[in-house]
Order: C-alpha cells, then structure tokens, then sequence
C-alpha cells in the first residue's frame, strides 16, 4: 500500500513538473510568433533582394514566417489545449488540428516564395521579372496559400477563444481578441488587404499569450 502511494505521488509530481514545462514553452512559442511576424513583415517590406545580403534577409523572412511561426503556433496552441483541460476538450482538439492545417500553409508559403526567390536568381537570362504572366502566376498562387493559411487560423483562434470564453480559463478581454482576430484571419482569402489588421492582432494576442501562459507556469 505505501510503495502505491509513493508511486502515485511520484506520478502526479511527474505529470505536474510536465505540465509546468508546457506552460513555459507555450510562453516561449507565443513570445517567437509575435517576433516572427514583426521581423519578417519588415524585411518583406523593406528588403532589397539586389543587396549583397538580399537573398539572405529575405530566407531569413521566409523561415521566420514559416517553419519557425509553424513550429511555434502548434506549441502555443498545444500549451493552451493542456491548460484549458477538459473544459472544452474536443473544441481545443479541433483547435489543435485546424492551427496544424494553418502551420503547414505557413511551410508551403515559405517552401513557394523561396523556391521561387532562388530560381529566378539562379537564371537571369529568362529574365523572369519582366514576365506578366510569370508574375501573375506566382502572385495569385502565394496570395491563395496565405488566405488559406489565415483561414485555417482564424477558425483556431475562433474555436481557442470560445474555448476560453465557456470554461473562464483566460482573461475575458483576451477571448474576446481571439474572436475579433480569428473573424478577421477567416476573410483574408476574400480581401487580402485586411491581412495587416490580422497580423496586428496576432501580435497583439501573441504577446498577451506569451505573458500569461510564462506566469501561470
């Protein structure tokens, strides 16, 4: 009997210690999607790609904007499912499998534009940047993947904040957020230019992610 007690205090202090981890590197996961999206929003706003360190500030874009934003968005949302609990499991399962259909939008995103990048430095004679078509193609086919990879993500955020709202596990204005951002990250497939609004509102729900997920570890 004792050697069963000890063995299940041993185990609640395991799963305990796991969960604290969790936590933590939600908050870590958050804290790199907010970066990820300001860092790589500026270079693809700023960037020269004929500079001498052209082509690598804007790979240094692609791979904060994709492996690096994917990878950290299924943690935080991973970290979010375990605090939540069963409160609103299926909804937080199905939150799960919509921000990894949004985490492998981003990948391809990124794969797309860099293939691209190097295939039209690699051969200057097509002279490829004078193509209409070739732009036209490429544009469209970027512009699709991204509205995809945004829906995808405003149905996790949607589904994350009625999670949030129905069990009171995060603040009320923050689920609240989650709807607003997840409403507007649904119709950017529809009208890509409200694509900043999202982002600003990810950051925005990044950054709070990232505090109360570190806090409450």
């Amino acid at each position: 009997m004792p050697d069963n007690t000890n063995f299940k205090d041993r185990t609640e202090a395991e799963t305990l210690t796991s969960s604290v981890a969790m936590q933590k590197w939600g908050g870590v996961a958050s804290f790199l999607m907010a970066a990820a999206l300001i860092v790589s929003g500026l270079i693809y706003l700023t960037g020269n790609l004929r500079d001498a360190l052209g082509p690598l500030a804007y790979s240094l874009a692609d791979f904060l904007y994709g492996p690096l934003w994917a990878a950290s968005l299924v943690s935080a949302v991973s970290a979010l499912r375990e605090r939540i609990g069963q409160r609103a499991a299926r909804r937080m399962d199905l939150a799960l499998l919509a921000s990894i259909a949004a985490a492998c939008a981003f990948v391809a995103v990124a794969c797309i534009r860099s293939a691209n990048r190097y295939y039209h430095l690699g051969h200057p004679e097509l002279d490829l940047e004078m193509s209409s078509t070739v732009l036209i193609v490429w544009t469209t086919l970027v512009a699709g993947v991204i509205g995809a990879a945004w829906h995808f993500l405003g149905w996790a955020w949607i589904l994350i904040g009625a999670s949030a709202w129905t069990s009171r596990s995060l603040p009320r204005f923050l689920s609240g957020l989650y709807f607003a951002a997840g409403a507007v990250a649904l119709f950017v497939y529809l009208l890509p230019d409200i694509e900043p609004n999202a982002v600003a509102l990810g950051v925005m729900i990044c950054l709070w992610q990232a505090i109360l997920l570190w806090k409450s570890a």
